[in-house]
């Protein structure tokens, strides 16, 4: 539904975007990643997950994991953002440069270099447990950051895999900064993917790059509006409109960017 509307998220979806969080939180902790167990403070969540492989780079410091739920019959990919989120923000420079795949649509260059740093051997490793397991849903997830670079392995995953497509592979993230152009985020649409893109009240990191730059989002904003997690306002449009967070712009926070349904999103505590 390009043109959407505006609704309350049900208590299922609630649970849901929750469960993403908490995964993508917890790839804040050195114990889950590089480290590869369970042992954090919100890992009980998690800990009936099987850690396939971690990563974590020196270059663009991209830190990854391919884990996998037999009970929930899906294979999940967590990607970490900046650990010094402040820096970052501060740093969020907007290169835009051409996105490979697709002609004509541009994406931001810092996200797709830190995702380069680790796409061959994370789709080797992803492409590797589905061949194993072809009945398994794939889910990708990622706060900050690390929600730009879930986006570009969803799409790498969906152009690689034949058996990969809008029925099996998921996309969640949490306080995503905008990736690319107009051009880009209709592809994003074209591909069917279902993208539940949650923003947190004022968090500032969703509205950079600045739309003015000429980024623009995809995905199906699920808007915290206050800090009860009941709610939460769905704006149902697959391309961002000034309905949900975009209607507070200039007045962005920080600290709204730094907990998400109220788990610390940014450091593992």
């Amino acid at each position: 539904s390009i043109n959407g509307g505006i609704r309350a998220a049900t208590s299922q979806e609630i649970n849901e975007l929750t469960y993403y969080t908490t995964l993508s939180a917890n790839s804040y902790c050195r114990t889950v990643i590089p480290g590869a167990t369970w042992d954090c403070i919100h890992c009980d969540a998690t800990e009936d997950l099987k850690i396939i492989k971690t990563w974590s780079t020196l270059i663009y410091d991209t830190n990854a994991m391919v884990a996998r739920g037999d009970s929930e019959k899906t294979i999940y990919i967590v990607f970490r953002g900046s650990s010094s989120i402040r820096n970052w923000i501060a740093d969020l420079t907007f290169v835009p440069v051409s996105y490979p795949p697709v002609s004509g649509t541009k994406v931001h260059k810092g996200f797709l270099d830190s995702y380069g740093e680790v796409q061959n051997e994370l789709v080797a490793t992803v492409l590797d447990q589905f061949k194993q397991y072809p009945s398994y849903k794939v889910a990708v997830t990622g706060h900050s950051l690390g929600g730009a670079t879930a986006l570009l392995c969803a799409l790498d995953l969906y152009q690689r895999e034949e058996g990969l497509s809008s029925s099996n592979l998921f996309l969640y993230t949490q306080g995503q900064p905008r990736v690319g152009n107009p051009a880009f985020a209709n592809y994003v649409v074209s591909t069917g993917i279902p993208y539940r893109r949650t923003v947190n009240e004022r968090d500032i990191v969703p509205h950079l790059p600045p739309a003015a730059f000429g980024f623009l989002h995809a995905g199906s904003e699920y808007w915290i509006t206050d800090n009860s997690p009941e709610t939460v306002q769905v704006c149902t449009s697959d391309l961002e409109t000034s309905d949900c967070s975009n209607s507070i712009v200039p007045f962005t926070s920080v600290l709204d960017h730094l907990s998400y349904f109220g788990i610390n999103t940014g450091l593992c505590s």
